[in-house]
């Protein structure tokens, strides 16, 4: 899978990427959500792991332009949160994205959420 992992932290761009890397998956990292939002737009995606709090656009702002363009299918968009999933579980579904992640990021937890994208679960007509 071709995977926009949105991560401004360089320790957590580094743990993601070596957890998607042992899938060989092909990963393309952003450093913030307005370069997540441009590369969506210039490549295909199957998913997009999404950091909630970074710089120039937070990964709520992010996931609002990305499905303000997009026609069809919608990409699965994936939180990545330090935050509590109380806390921020209704902003992200109200800002469109499909599930999330909690930091620290465990391995189970992105192989069961690619093993999710992959069945079609988050699949939107």
């Amino acid at each position: 899978m071709r995977i926009l992992v949105a991560e401004d932290n360089p320790l957590n761009q580094k743990i993601i990427s070596t957890f998607l890397g042992r899938n060989n998956h092909d990963v393309i990292m952003a450093k913030d959500g307005l370069e997540a939002v441009e590369l969506f737009q210039q490549y295909e995606f199957d998913c997009i792991l999404m950091d909630l709090h970074m710089p120039n656009m937070d990964g709520f702002q992010a996931t609002e332009a990305i499905r303000s363009i997009q026609k069809g299918m919608k990409i699965p968009i994936i939180a990545v949160t330090a935050s509590s999933p109380l806390e921020d579980k209704s902003n992200c579904i109200g800002a469109g994205m499909n599930d999330f992640i909690q930091k620290p990021v465990q391995y189970i937890d992105i192989e069961f959420i690619l093993q999710r994208v992959e069945s079609g679960y988050y699949t939107i007509n």
